[in-house]
């Protein structure tokens, strides 16, 4: 079963069509990376999955049910891109008033809300205001009461904005180790890098559609055979065996101790290499293509789509 089911989305406002058509399929125990430009439709996608927003077409499931019934919402946590504070309210006690409100008892509530104040490295800070809190220390709070009626699926729209770059480590580690504990995480960010840090699937989404979903490594594979191939190749002779590359036409140069070539006909290139290695008198240590960034990829989708609609239009 998949975690999250979305097929034919449609949402407007007045005469704007936030989204057109989205469909994502969200596999159980996996963290999805939710990719797209500012303006989207990231969020209102987002707020339907939730059941703050009800769609003008199409259907949505979460774990089976539609979205928004209240069994689907008690096994939601959702950490929100902005979310405030009231500044005099305790730490521990911000994150009771959460779990009573996921029908746990005072008792257990508390005890919860120590452990993952603990758990998220705001220990020692439960018993302070919520005003005493750095931005950083305020987004990991954020994180803690996502978590407090132990959900199965968890809603992360941009958890690492205002952390310092050991911070963002400490939370993707912590989205991972959520992951590797059956957790369904949904992970909405504008750093590609995080993402592709934390998540085996994405969706992205460009101007209310959905353009690319599923496995990333897949993706990645795909869009190596449209275009150019990147090959890294590794030698004991470098400067000659480059030598003679460059002499048969293949653009290639020298990266440390590597050799990075590009080649629209890969076949011909996995042909030729082992000639110039005879030719070089040049021993093999590794020959791979090079993937590219999930930035690389979410960039040359983007465009693509771009274009096609340019022409269309």
């Amino acid at each position: 079963m998949n975690a999250v089911a979305i097929r034919g989305l449609r949402k407007v406002f007045g005469r704007f069509v936030a989204l057109h058509e989205v469909n994502l399929e969200v596999p159980e125990g996996v963290c999805f990376g939710f990719l797209g430009p500012n303006g989207s439709g990231k969020t209102t996608t987002i707020k339907i999955i939730l059941g703050l927003l009800e769609p003008d077409g199409g259907e949505v499931y979460v774990f089976g049910r539609k979205a928004g019934s209240y069994e689907v919402r008690r096994r939601i946590g959702y950490l929100p891109e902005r979310i405030e504070y009231h500044n005099h309210v305790l730490c521990v006690d911000f994150l009771k008033y959460v779990g009573i409100l996921n029908h746990m008892k005072p008792s257990k509530a508390e005890r919860t809300a120590r452990d993952i104040l603990v758990w998220v490295g705001l220990e020692g800070w439960e018993d302070q205001p919520i005003g005493t809190l750095s931005a950083g220390m305020k987004q990991r709070l954020g994180l803690a009461q996502a978590l407090m009626g132990d959900p199965d699926l968890i809603i992360l729209d941009e958890p690492t904005s205002n952390l310092d770059p050991i911070g963002r480590k400490e939370i993707l580690d912590k989205v991972k180790e959520l992951a590797s504990e059956g957790k369904t995480i949904f992970f909405s960010s504008h750093i590609l890098s995080e993402v592709e840090t934390v998540s085996d699937y994405v969706g992205i989404i460009f101007h209310g559609r959905t353009i690319k979903q599923g496995r990333l490594h897949d993706i990645k594979r795909e869009l190596i055979r449209r275009k150019a191939e990147k090959y890294e190749l590794v030698v004991d002779k470098t400067s000659e065996v480059l030598s003679i590359l460059t002499e048969k036409g293949v653009e290639a140069h020298v990266e440390g101790d590597r050799i990075i070539m590009f080649a629209s006909n890969p076949g011909f290139l996995e042909r030729l290499i082992p000639k110039v290695l005879v030719d070089a008198d040049a021993q093999l240590m590794k020959f791979t293509p090079v993937g590219d960034t999930l930035q690389e990829v979410f960039l040359q989708l983007v465009s693509e789509v771009s274009l096609e609609e340019g022409e269309s239009g």
